[in-house]
């Protein structure tokens, strides 16, 4: 009996772990034209639904600008969900379709904080 309770007890604890934490792991250039002008690495951002339903990602620290993820998961478009991004930041001609202070972004990794 201690046998089965040990492994049902093993089994669910990692069922928890890898469902509490998420990782998004990309490589492919969606934005393969524009030029990389910043890296990120392991920064903390959260992720922000716009009300015409696009996805963005705020950088901790960062008042207006926003970073229009091409490669985001359905898993991770969840509004005021905290992670953890790297990726390229590709120059980006602003125009008056997306909201001001908008930057194209490559993620390469990306990560619930839990």
């Amino acid at each position: 009996m201690k046998t089965y309770s040990l492994a049902f007890t093993l089994i669910t604890g990692i069922v928890f772990f890898c469902s509490c934490k998420k990782d998004n792991k990309q490589s492919e250039d969606c934005f393969p034209d524009l030029n990389t002008y910043r890296q990120i690495v392991n920064k903390a951002a959260t992720i922000k639904k716009q009300p015409n339903g696009l996805f963005y990602l705020v950088e901790q620290g960062a008042i207006d600008t926003k970073l229009n993820p091409c490669n985001l998961l359905a898993e991770f478009q969840i509004d005021n969900l905290p992670v953890i991004i790297s990726g390229d930041v590709k120059s980006t001609i602003q125009s008056g379709v997306t909201p001001c202070c908008t930057e194209n972004f490559v993620a390469t990794k990306l990560r619930t904080k839990f």
